[in-house]
């Protein structure tokens, strides 16, 4: 029975390099896989693409907005699909978290869902991350090490000008692009409570 899986990590933990090498190796064993993006994601300026600083490889997504039915996406492909790929799944709605649930039982295709479970606010979880965590068979942290110290890094730090940011809008703040006043950075505990100036 195929299984729904949550990889998550803080920013600049490698989550979309490592989504973009097991596509790699599906495709390098003749196995079609899908990408599924949240219209969201506008870091690179929201197109299709789907790439990582840290490999040269990128491949196309679906986008998917909050209306969209993934069930029906998947229904209309016309190559067997031997995996589904989500990149930002922090993004999707409760409702699409749910769909990929039933994606993988009826289906019979295990759906990999990429994506951050914090959000920058203090004690806020994304709401893709949240039905993410209730829903997945499997849950797995990529892991990275904090900007500050040797700590694992478990917060994202936002800072904007150079300010760090606790609170603000629910809504999507992509950020950390080159020349973005806009960075997030990998922390601990420590470091999120008490960043260095």
């Amino acid at each position: 029975m195929a299984k729904l899986y949550f990889r998550h990590g803080t920013m600049n933990s490698g989550k979309t390099a490592n989504m973009l090498m097991v596509a790699h190796n599906y495709l390098a064993q003749n196995k079609d896989v899908v990408i599924l993006k949240p219209s969201k994601d506008t870091r690179w300026g929201g197109d299709q693409e789907v790439k990582s600083r840290a490999i040269t490889d990128s491949f196309t997504a679906i986008l998917i907005s909050d209306t969209d039915d993934l069930k029906s996406i998947i229904e209309r492909q016309t190559k067997k699909i031997h995996a589904i790929l989500v990149e930002e799944a922090q993004f999707l709605s409760k409702g699409h978290v749910r769909q990929l649930a039933v994606i993988a039982d009826e289906f019979d295709i295990p759906v990999l869902c990429y994506g951050l479970r914090c959000s920058f606010m203090d004690g806020e979880m994304f709401e893709g991350s949240v039905a993410l965590m209730y829903w997945a068979d499997s849950i797995e942290e990529i892991k990275t090490v904090c900007e500050y110290c040797h700590s694992k890094a478990t917060k994202n730090l936002l800072r904007i000008d150079g300010i760090a940011q606790y609170a603000g809008e629910t809504n999507v703040v992509m950020g950390d692009v080159n020349g973005s006043d806009v960075k997030f950075t990998p922390v601990c505990r420590k470091h999120y409570l008490n960043p260095p100036s």
